[in-house]
């Protein structure tokens, strides 16, 4: 008798150049942990990680993430302007969308 186990492996890698002087590339990446039973987002430019139970729960917080790590980035650099971050380029790009759906389609999600 042969019985047959159906695994599940999602690997899903999103890399959107945006049109700006200079070009601005992100890098999204969301894995299925198998063994954590769960998806493992980021977003490589932003140093941003995060963790869901679901496919949707990933995203989300991914989302809120990259917010909120632009938001930081974009204020840290206006109160010591002579911080330097790699990552500063692609904050202020996110910190000047109008919300959700806009960074959603940014990194097409």
């Amino acid at each position: 008798m042969v019985t047959t186990t159906e695994v599940q492996t999602l690997e899903f890698r999103i890399v959107r150049q945006v049109k700006t002087d200079p070009p601005l590339t992100f890098t999204v990446e969301i894995a299925y942990d198998r063994e954590d039973k769960g998806y493992l987002a980021e977003c490589v430019e932003l140093d941003v990680a995060t963790w869901g139970d679901t496919w949707d729960e990933a995203v989300e917080n991914l989302l809120d993430a990259v917010w909120g790590v632009s938001e930081v980035l974009v204020h840290d650099h206006q109160s010591d302007p002579n911080l330097r971050d790699p990552r500063l380029s692609h904050a202020r790009l996110v910190v000047s969308l109008d919300g959700e759906e806009a960074l959603r389609k940014l990194l097409g999600l």
